[in-house]
């Protein structure tokens, strides 16, 4: 049986647009309406709901910490990634970020290096990261102690980024060395996946964190934050907030790092250029 394609009026999406961008930032133009609506499709019919009239009563009568507004960003949400995306960034952890921690560790008195990967979707990023530590630790034939928190709003991806369970395509970008040395083949020839081994799993800890919470549950101040990708989905308004608050998580020294395509032209923010996706935070 063909089931019915539920459709969402256009005042009903400004509503619940208005309210994904309060608890989230997330912009919601009308050119997205399309694309809500497809996504939304299973989520109706798994709540047994056969309306957005009524999906909306639901949401618009329960306050903003409730789980549905959890589950609805995640059907939103894009969640792209990939291992070693944008690769400049692992290069510059393994050839300044690193070897200026060796240099100076003894000034700042801190002995664990500790990155955030905010808004790391299913934790390919913060694997890579912890794979650019770990080979720069074998080449230097040196050892850091470092930690990575992998922060998202989506608790299905970071249920993923926990397991660190992938299919086998994702590995494309892989050296063979490092498939050997990082990841574990799974037996089934019919959908065949890897998992990150233990011990890089045991450098990662995947936690909720909404960037647009006023206050941030984690009190550790961050060496380097990747807070790449994400700042596309906010308006300037809500780029600018989010950044002073991620930036108090940053510690004065510390390196940010953003996506490609993303720009922090015209904020007043207290950091310094490197290159245009790599900035340190100063003193101002």
């Amino acid at each position: 049986m063909k089931l019915e394609f539920i459709q969402i009026s256009d005042e009903l999406f400004l509503k619940l647009g208005n309210l994904i961008t309060t608890r989230f930032g997330i912009k919601m133009s009308p050119d997205k309406k399309v694309m809500f609506q497809a996504r939304m499709q299973r989520r109706l019919r798994e709540l047994e709901i056969n309306s957005f009239d009524e999906y909306a009563k639901m949401l618009l009568t329960t306050n903003l910490d409730s789980p549905e507004l959890s589950v609805l960003a995640d059907y939103i949400s894009t969640n792209k990634t990939e291992f070693f995306r944008e690769k400049d960034h692992f290069d510059f952890i393994k050839d300044h970020i690193l070897p200026e921690y060796l240099n100076n560790k003894h000034i700042h008195k801190v002995s664990k290096l500790k990155f955030w990967s905010a808004g790391c979707s299913n934790g390919q990023e913060a694997y890579s990261i912890a794979i650019a530590v770990e080979e720069f630790m074998r080449l230097k034939q040196v050892l850091i102690d470092y930690s990575i928190l992998a922060t998202d709003i989506s608790g299905r991806i970071l249920k993923t980024a926990k397991e660190a369970i992938y299919p086998i395509s994702n590995i494309d970008v892989f050296p063979l060395e490092y498939k050997q040395r990082y990841l574990l083949k799974s037996k089934n020839l019919k959908d065949p996946k890897v998992r990150i081994i233990k011990s890089l799993r045991e450098k990662v800890t995947p936690a909720y964190q909404n960037l647009m919470d006023d206050a941030y549950q984690m009190t550790d101040v961050f060496d380097v934050i990747f807070l790449r990708n994400t700042l596309i989905y906010f308006n300037s308004e809500v780029q600018q907030k989010v950044l002073m608050r991620v930036l108090n998580s940053l510690r004065t020294g510390g390196y940010l790092l953003i996506g490609h395509s993303e720009s922090l032209i015209n904020m007043n923010l207290p950091i310094r250029s490197i290159s245009p996706s790599i900035y340190v935070k100063i003193n101002i």
